[in-house]
């Protein structure tokens, strides 16, 4: 197995990769992030739309749902890039090219590449943004810290970071039902067994603080981020208000639901492959035991859907960043 093979397994949603569903899903689901945390927001309001004229990079782009809207928006207007090395780009990177749309935009290029790996040097230091989201349940701390060195050499000097992630720790359910917790309980369990990054707003903030220090431990080039806001964002959490934002966070609840359904799912299909290791262990009955569990919670998630009688929603957390300027 080679290594980009075992870095996309570590996936929770791995077992999706090559599904229609899924890219389905991402779609749905960006435009539900978009406007139920980031208040309809592509690109964060502190990050001045004057230093956005040039080339823009989204790290795990999936779909290139998140470039397509930024060039509908933003690029309208731009003539599609050419080989020219000064003109506008925006690409997306991900390590799973099934899900990339066949016919993107002319001003949106989507590359397969692994981001824990080095780019190629065209990119470097080429890019007034780069957007970062949802990797949390994709990357160990150490392939985490080797995205956000790349991330920042891919800035040029005074660019920006834009990254926000997804935490199951911070996910809220109304009312409060043991089969929900145990849930999160289990998708938290399997985070843990594949070794992915822990709790999201101290990891993001631990990696990226050192930056600020002399020390360099991150950046051996000696490129430097400075955090310039870090928040965690609500999203689905309020009940009241306009009835258009009460449309938005039912839409959003359903969006975490089906996501909660889909991460339970990861976990079953690893009891499931450990049911032969069970039976040479002497251990039978140990997964299948984990698998009606895993069944029960999925089912439970599956009647509240149809029924709507539970809500989810969370805080997310937000980091703005911007790449030292000194040469």
């Amino acid at each position: 197995m080679t290594v980009q093979q075992q870095q996309e397994d570590l996936y929770l949603l791995s077992y999706r990769r090559d599904n229609v569903e899924e890219d389905r899903r991402l779609n749905s689901q960006h435009d539900r992030i978009q406007h139920a945390i980031l208040g309809g927001h592509l690109i964060h309001p502190s990050i001045p739309r004057s230093e956005i004229t040039g080339s823009i990079a989204d790290l795990g782009c999936g779909t290139g749902i998140w470039l397509e809207d930024v060039a509908g928006t933003r690029f309208a207007d731009r003539e599609p890039y050419t080989a020219d090395e000064s003109s506008p780009l925006l690409v997306g990177f991900d390590v799973n090219a099934h899900a990339f749309k066949p016919d993107p935009t002319p001003n949106v290029r989507l590359v397969q590449h692994d981001c824990t790996q080095r780019f190629d040097p065209s990119y470097i230091g080429r890019f007034d943004l780069v957007n970062m989201r949802g990797l949390a349940y994709a990357l160990t701390p150490d392939a985490f810290s080797h995205v956000i060195d790349n991330a920042i050499q891919l800035l040029r000097p005074g660019g920006y970071l834009q990254w926000l992630e997804t935490e199951t720790r911070l996910f809220k359910v109304y009312p409060e039902t043991p089969e929900i917790t145990e849930a999160l309980r289990s998708i938290n369990s399997e985070r843990e067994e594949r070794q992915l990054a822990p709790y999201l707003p101290h990891f993001m903030l631990r990696q990226l603080l050192s930056t600020n220090s002399t020390s360099d431990v991150l950046q051996p080039s000696g490129d430097r981020l400075t955090i310039l806001h870090f928040n965690l964002l609500p999203g689905g959490i309020s009940r009241e208000g306009r009835s258009e934002d009460i449309i938005v966070n039912n839409q959003f609840s359903e969006t975490v639901l089906e996501t909660v359904k889909l991460l339970l799912k990861a976990s079953w299909l690893d009891q499931k492959s450990r049911e032969a290791d069970d039976v040479s262990g002497g251990k039978i009955g140990t997964s299948q035991s984990q698998m009606a569990k895993l069944q029960g919670l999925m089912d439970f998630i599956d009647q509240a859907r149809k029924s709507d009688h539970i809500k989810m929603g969370g805080f997310f957390p937000q980091l703005i960043g911007r790449k030292s300027t000194s040469l």
